[in-house]
């Protein structure tokens, strides 16, 4: 008997036999349904040593690990690809050497000059995939017998998993690229269950889209299934949001909210200054500093969040928070500590004589830090968890301030409240490149309206506002113009019924 309660689109998907693909948008259990699945296989009697839950984050796979200890899932492997394929190595005895940035800086620099591109250029190139470049790279790579995260994959291609009956269990699929793809495929005797939302596919210039993971859905003639509620979203929030759900083709199926309510409104300003001066004052009458009439008073710091699509316009938010003197956060920032922190201990581990050396430095670590010296082997095992951890480092929030993101950084977080700042044409969706991506945007706009559990604020100006040497218009986004401007109006809402919590 599974020990999680499912709704019956979500026991569905669970109980699913072969390779099976579920869809599941905001709020609907992602995470839920992927460890009642785990659960569900330990219970028909798979061994645990043979079911594997892949994500793309180290920050996701602790989490998993935590809940599905909770569950007594013991043995079962929960890990990112990348940690898996340099596994996957190791036991074939090939012991794969990540290069670090200092390493690579100079092959850059001399295979983009005899191929007389900018260094720029050279490593833009190796990110979208252009085939002669990574070639070239993988090879020099070779040459200097250093790896980095493609070649990994790439190199793991003929040491797949030889087991029979084998359980690869997917996180956020929509994000898979045509290499992670090519990495599953050598796992040519396992079951999948891939769980995800392709219209939260956001991350194009990672080489992620729709097309490719429907390509690899029709390859392994998934089943597809498609989880119909969501327990965060709001009703409101969601019905607009729905609007923007763009997949490319990629099968969906309405979500209907479990949560009534939602509140959904914009704010214009005449300039710049105006705009981070009064998201600054909403923000303070939140936080309970002011007497407002609002669905909520005196919200906690963190439960409010300041999106953006790019990262320059939440400068002058960040000042004008300063000034008023809202506590606030900026986790990219702290991810670059942190990153800084893994390349100081990265130096030490180098010169080393053993890894038990390194010990009093890791007194004051993070956890995951700790965790990646606990598994590894020796020196070259915990150098090659360090660049992983730098690689597929991902922002975590702190309690006490309100955090500026970009709506790449909210995706898989929420809030109570959402305040999407420069919210005007030119900006979302972001013409302003070339080469934009329509749809790509707005699967970026249904991100951002769907981390709101209860309110979703937008603003923009009318004048004043340029970037990149280019000067906006004055109207408010395209995605959002059918929305309602900002009145004082009383909405105040009861607290609503959630699913049960996992534990």
């Amino acid at each position: 008997m599974l020990q999680i309660s499912l709704d019956k689109y979500q026991e569905q998907a669970v109980r699913a036999e072969g390779n099976t693909l579920v869809v599941a948008g905001p709020g609907a259990g992602k995470t839920r349904v992927l460890l009642a699945k785990a659960l569900h296989l330990f219970e028909k009697g798979v061994p645990p040593q043979k079911i594997f839950i892949l994500t793309f984050t180290i920050k996701t796979a602790q989490e998993l690990k935590k809940k599905a200890a909770d569950l007594g899932l013991k043995g079962v492997k929960i890990d990112t690809f990348h940690a898996l394929a340099y596994e996957l190595l190791k036991a074939k005895g090939i012991r794969p050497r990540i290069a670090s940035e200092k390493e690579l800086k100079p092959i850059i620099k001399k295979l983009s000059g005899k191929l007389s591109l900018s260094p720029q250029k050279f490593v833009k190139g190796l990110e979208k995939g252009h085939q002669e470049l990574v070639s070239i790279w993988q090879e020099a790579l070779k040459v200097n017998d250093l790896y980095d995260f493609s070649l990994l994959l790439r190199e793991t291609k003929g040491h797949f998993l030889e087991q029979e009956n084998v359980h690869l269990l997917i996180d956020e699929f929509q994000d898979l690229n045509a290499e992670l793809i090519q990495f599953l495929k050598t796992f040519n005797q396992a079951e999948f269950f891939l769980v995800g939302d392709p219209a939260q596919a956001i991350y194009g210039f990672r080489g992620a889209c729709p097309q490719i993971v429907k390509e690899f859905v029709d390859y392994l003639s998934l089943r597809v299934y498609f989880l119909r509620k969501s327990y965060r979203v709001p009703k409101n929030i969601l019905s607009f949001a729905e609007r923007l759900r763009e997949t490319e083709g990629f099968p969906v199926k309405p979500l209907e909210s479990t949560q009534n309510g939602g509140k959904l409104l914009g704010f214009p300003f005449a300039r710049p200054f105006n705009e981070a001066k009064g998201v600054a004052q909403l923000v303070g009458e939140l936080l309970g500093g002011l007497q407002m009439e609002v669905s909520r008073q005196g919200l906690a710091p963190v439960e409010i969040a300041i999106l953006s699509r790019v990262r320059a316009i939440l400068k002058p938010i960040k000042e004008a928070f300063l000034a008023a003197g809202i506590p606030f956060q900026i986790p990219s920032e702290n991810l670059n500590e942190e990153i800084s922190m893994i390349s100081r201990l990265t130096d030490l581990a180098k010169k080393a004589a053993s890894l038990k050396d390194l010990e009093p430095f890791l007194v004051e670590s993070p956890s995951y830090v700790k965790d990646a010296y606990s598994k590894s082997e020796g020196l070259e095992d915990f150098l090659f968890h360090l660049e992983m951890l730098k690689t597929l480092a991902n922002i975590s929030l702190k309690k006490d301030g309100v955090p500026l993101l970009t709506i790449h950084e909210a995706k898989g977080l929420e809030f109570k409240v959402v305040i999407l700042v420069g919210a005007q044409e030119g900006l979302i969706p972001f013409t302003l490149l070339d080469d934009y991506d329509l749809g790509e945007e707005k699967r970026l706009a249904y991100v951002a309206l769907t981390r709101a559990q209860e309110t979703f604020y937008f603003t923009w100006v009318k004048t004043g506002r340029s970037l990149y040497g280019r000067k906006l218009s004055g109207k408010v986004s395209p995605f959002l113009k059918p929305l309602p401007l900002a009145e004082k109006t009383q909405n105040k809402t009861k607290s609503k019924p959630r699913q049960k919590k996992l534990f």
